[in-house]
Order: C-alpha cells, then sequence, then structure tokens
C-alpha cells in the first residue's frame, strides 16, 4: 500500500505521462461513432471515471442524460458541497468496525478500496492538485473553503476538459448490449475491437445513434439499474435512505418545537414482527425488502434479518417531525425495515444517551433534594436540555395542546421537593424512552440518496469491474452501497469512479481498442498551470451529433441539447 503522498505524486506524473501521449477523440468505425471507454452518467462517480480514464491514455465520451452534469455535487451541503470525510479519521487499525457505521450497505466490500484503492487521503490531495482548498469543520465534514460547489463543480468540469474527455449532456443510453469482433465487424476499423454497443437517444433527436466502445463505466446511480440488468448482473431492489421522519399527530414533540436542537440524542427503531405489517405499506416495498435481503453489502436487510437500530447524535425538530445527523443515520442503516413497514411505527427516543436509564433516575431524586428542590419543576432541569424541551418533558403534551395529559404527567407549578417516586420516575422515563409514533418520510432538503443497486458479490471490488463482462465497470450509487452523511457517499463516488476509469482505460488498451497505437491527432496538449484548456479533441469528430465540443452544463453550451 502506497502512503497517501507517494501514490499522490505517482499520479500526479501518470496524468503528465498519459496527457503527452493521449490521442483523446472520438473514433469513426465506419458510421458509427466509437470511443475507448464509454462512461455513462456525468454525476460524481461518472465524471471522476472519466477524467481517470482519459488521464491514463483513453479517448473517452461520457453521456449524461440530464441538461447538466454533477447535479448533486452543485446542490450537496445545502449548495457548500460536502466534499468528503476529513481524512485523518480512517484508522486501518479498526478499519471494519469504522466502516460499518458509515455505510450501512457495501462497507466491508469497501474496506480495499478505500484503503488500498484510492483512499480519502488521496481524495484530498486530488482535489489540492485540482485548486480545491479544503477545510474540515468539527464534524468532521470537509468542504471547499469557498463554501461554495461551483468550485468543486469547476475544478471537475476544468480537469476532465484538460484530459480531452467528451461531455455530452442531454444523451440518454435506452439500450446497451455486449458484442463481439464478428458482431461489430460490419463498422470496420476500430469497431471490429468494440465490445459494447450503445443505443443513445438526444434530447429532441429523431432517433436514437448507435456508440461502440472497448470498454464500459456504467455511473448513473439508479437510472443505470435496467442496464445492468439486462447484461445479466443481479440488481437489490431500490429504497430511500437519508430522509426525516415525520411524526405522526399527537406526538409530543410537534411543530410548536420547530428548530429545536439536541446536541445529543438517541433514536432507536424497532422493526414490528412481521405479521404486523401495515396494510398501507408501498406496494413495492415487500418486494424490494424481499430482493434486498439476497445482497452480500447488507446490515439487517430485513425479514428474518431485521433487528433493533439505534441512531445516536444531534436530533432537530422540523415542523413536519425529526431531521439531522441521528435521524438521517437512523434512516439509513434501518432504510430497509422502515420501508417495509410503510414509514408507520414508532421511535424511542432518549434526551440522555451518554447515561443510563437508573443513572438518570438517581439524578432525578438528588436533583429533588438539593439546592434547586424549592424550585418549580418547569423552570429549571438537572440535564442540559432546551428550556422549551423540558417543558413538554414535565406536561407529557405538546405546548399550546388541549389534549388531556397523560396520567403520569408532572404538575409543572410543583416544586421539585414535592415530587415523589412515581412522578420522578415517569420523567424518567420520557427522558430515556419517550416513544414517538411517526407516519411517513421527508426528504433531506434537496438531497436524495438510495439503498440497493448492483450486488456487490457480481463486482470485483478491486477495480470495480463485472464478474460478467470483463470489459464492463461499474462506479457510484449505481452499486448496492450508500453512507451516511458526513461526505461518505461522496467518497465511495470518487474511489469507485477513480478505479473503475483506471481499469476501463487498461482494459481497452489491452483490447487494442482505439487510439492507443499512438496515432495521435486528437487530445489536447499538456499544458503546465491551470490556464484555459483546449476544449475536446481536435480529430475525428464523431459528426455533428456526437463530436461536439465538451459540454460545460450552460444553457447553449456546444454539444448540449436544449432542455425539455
Amino acid at each position: 500500500m502506497l502512503t497517501g503522498a507517494r501514490r499522490g505524486s505517482e499520479l500526479l506524473a501518470l496524468a503528465a505521462f498519459s496527457s503527452a501521449r493521449r490521442g483523446a477523440r472520438m473514433h469513426m468505425a465506419g458510421a458509427q461513432p466509437h470511443a475507448d471507454v464509454v462512461v455513462v452518467g456525468g454525476g460524481a462517480a461518472g465524471l471522476f471515471a472519466s477524467i481517470a480514464a482519459a488521464r491514463a491514455g483513453a479517448s473517452v465520451l461520457c453521456l449524461e442524460s440530464g441538461s447538466q452534469p454533477l447535479r448533486k455535487v452543485r446542490i450537496s451541503g445545502g449548495g457548500r458541497c460536502n466534499v468528503m470525510h476529513d481524512p485523518s479519521t480512517w484508522a486501518p487499525a479498526d478499519a471494519k468496525q469504522l466502516l460499518a457505521g458509515r455505510y450501512p450497505r457495501g462497507s466491508q466490500e469497501l474496506i480495499s478500496p478505500l484503503l488500498a484503492g484510492f483512499s480519502p487521503d488521496e481524495t484530498a490531495a486530488w482535489f489540492r492538485a485540482e485548486g480545491v482548498a479544503l477545510k474540515r469543520e468539527a464534524d468532521g465534514r470537509v468542504f471547499p473553503t469557498t463554501d461554495d460547489s461551483a468550485t468543486v463543480v469547476r475544478a471537475l468540469l476544468d480537469a476532465a476538459e484538460r484530459a480531452g474527455v467528451r461531455l455530452l449532456t442531454g444523451a440518454k443510453v435506452e439500450a446497451v448490449a455486449h458484442v463481439d469482433g464478428a458482431d461489430a465487424a460490419d463498422a470496420g476499423g476500430d469497431g471490429a475491437r468494440a465490445r459494447f454497443a450503445l443505443d443513445v437517444a438526444r434530447r429532441g433527436g429523431a432517433s436514437a445513434e448507435r456508440v461502440l466502445c472497448g470498454s464500459l463505466v456504467l455511473a448513473t446511480g439508479s437510472a443505470s439499474h435496467q442496464l445492468a440488468a439486462s447484461l445479466g448482473h443481479d440488481v437489490t431492489g431500490l429504497l430511500p435512505s437519508l430522509f426525516a421522519l415525520r411524526l405522526a399527530p399527537g406526538a409530543l414533540l410537534d411543530a410548536s418545537l420547530a428548530g429545536l436542537s439536541v446536541a445529543d440524542a438517541e433514536l432507536t427503531f424497532e422493526p414490528p414482527p412481521p405479521d404486523s405489517a401495515q396494510p398501507d405499506a408501498p406496494a413495492n416495498g415487500a418486494a424490494a425488502v424481499a430482493v434486498a435481503t439476497r445482497g452480500k453489502g447488507a446490515r439487517a436487510r430485513g425479514g428474518a434479518s431485521a433487528r433493533r437500530v439505534s441512531s445516536r447524535g444531534p436530533l432537530l425538530v422540523t415542523h413536519r417531525g425529526l431531521s439531522g445527523p441521528a435521524a438521517l443515520r437512523l434512516s439509513a442503516h434501518a432504510a430497509v425495515p422502515l420501508a417495509a413497514c410503510g414509514y408507520r411505527g414508532d421511535v424511542v427516543l432518549n434526551l440522555c444517551p451518554a447515561l443510563q436509564p437508573r443513572e438518570v433516575g438517581a439524578a432525578l431524586v438528588a436533583f429533588s433534594r438539593g439546592e434547586q428542590r424549592g424550585k418549580q419543576v418547569s423552570t429549571v432541569s438537572p440535564f442540559e436540555l432546551p428550556r422549551r424541551l423540558w417543558r413538554v418533558v414535565v406536561a407529557g403534551v405538546p405546548e399550546g395542546s388541549s389534549a388531556p395529559a397523560p396520567g403520569d404527567a408532572v404538575d409543572p407549578t410543583a416544586r421539585w421537593d414535592q415530587l415523589g417516586g412515581a412522578e420522578l420516575r415517569a420523567l424518567e422515563g420520557r427522558l430515556t424512552r419517550l416513544r414517538l409514533p411517526f407516519s411517513g418520510k421527508d426528504s433531506n432538503k434537496e438531497e436524495f440518496v438510495t439503498c440497493g443497486g448492483v450486488r456487490l458479490d457480481n463486482v470485483q471490488m478491486r477495480d470495480m469491474r463485472s464478474k460478467k463482462h470483463g470489459a464492463l465497470f461499474f462506479a457510484g450509487e449505481l452499486l448496492d452501497i450508500d453512507g451516511i452523511t458526513g461526505g461518505h457517499n461522496f467518497q465511495s463516488c470518487w474511489t469507485t469512479g477513480f478505479l473503475a476509469g483506471r481499469a476501463a482505460a487498461e482494459a481497452a488498451r489491452r483490447a487494442g481498442a482505439g487510439g492507443f497505437d499512438g496515432d495521435g491527432g486528437g487530445g489536447d496538449k499538456p499544458r503546465p498551470g491551470r490556464g484555459s484548456a483546449q476544449r475536446g479533441g481536435k480529430g475525428g469528430g464523431g459528426g455533428a451529433a456526437l463530436g461536439g465540443r465538451l459540454a460545460r452544463g450552460r444553457a447553449g453550451a456546444a454539444g448540449e441539447a436544449p432542455p425539455n
């Protein structure tokens, strides 16, 4: 295993070498455009794979179905872009346990790629080399110092442009087929060495166009699952992950507490017995869970393996329910059983997770006999909780509610020294075992993460290569890998994208595809610094339809179809 610094220097040297020898252009195989590597998906993983493949010497075509690339990068972190998680926190000594907490699915399979393939240290070095200064926040999240996702987007697009990647937006892959020399021979030239044929539909185009490639990288998140399945791969059911919980009407924490946060809380969800499944669960929920249980990269995938799930961290009360790291992490680790119950049930909130329940009870007894014993219960608390929250815990009903107080409610006007054992036990229960009914889910801002995808036992994880097709690779959210908040999902995109792109270029080279024979003429020439780079390649073309200049994700950019 190379250290981050050593690997970083070698990667930069490789980039300079490969840029000098690359003929990065679209080739024409008869009437059909051809590239060494085609990457399906212009998101974080897809563009990173494209850059890695191009820097390794391949001609690369990146196809993005949307009107602009890197959509999730643009909106992540509230527009600040949480690029990754603090590299210093990825300790190899306890990698197994560490990753299990950060990746509800795919944690064990990611150990080798993250630590020996393309590590968080190398990720940070890569972005710094591209001119993105990074900063670490107290919770370990890493952002660009500009606090602007445009900095990251610009760096990725500039790197792709300099590497000679051709990025085509508004291009949807409708079908893909594995071909051999005989199937592609009628294309002539490089087409005889193609391994995949893709039908690509352009927005506003009359019909799909055929594109040939030597290696293929699928990296479009859930949009590529059908393509992966058509090539013989097993795909687990897709379910939402990283979402807020919508509390049911009458829950103790309601909209009157919106905006209130707790620095340290624990949420627990225990799936109901199988025979108590909700009648209004999503129609595809049971099927999705049943399929998901077959994946290797899962923890508590559902069914017989479902178990109690807990998550601890900061908690935020919203107008509709619970959010913040504790709620989002719970939704990730319990994504499958939550879907199985139709996103209805109860979560248990512990407001004092640093203490055992008996310690909480002892603290309440001591407080009722201490210096504050003459004060009203609702005005002073032995624990560091927001005052509004404490008043609700004492009363047992939401503030301003006309609902009758529960039988174990404490009179908020009573003094501490007036409380008996039953009332103190009731307070202990609400502080450590507050049951909150929930009746739905809400997205986390504009971000959306799914669990499920291509089963990891179908993939050779050291280079993201398909075990069914030697020139097919996977990256990003297409895989059955998902992480908690804090930059972990982007890290898996950078790591899997880099490994897939580099290996795809090597596979194309070994097959003798495209421009690896040094016929030159295409790519941008290497140049020092970060000055303006020549866009796309000068030779070959690929025709007006598929040979446009590198699209930059803005209206009217060359090679970009107008939005619908």
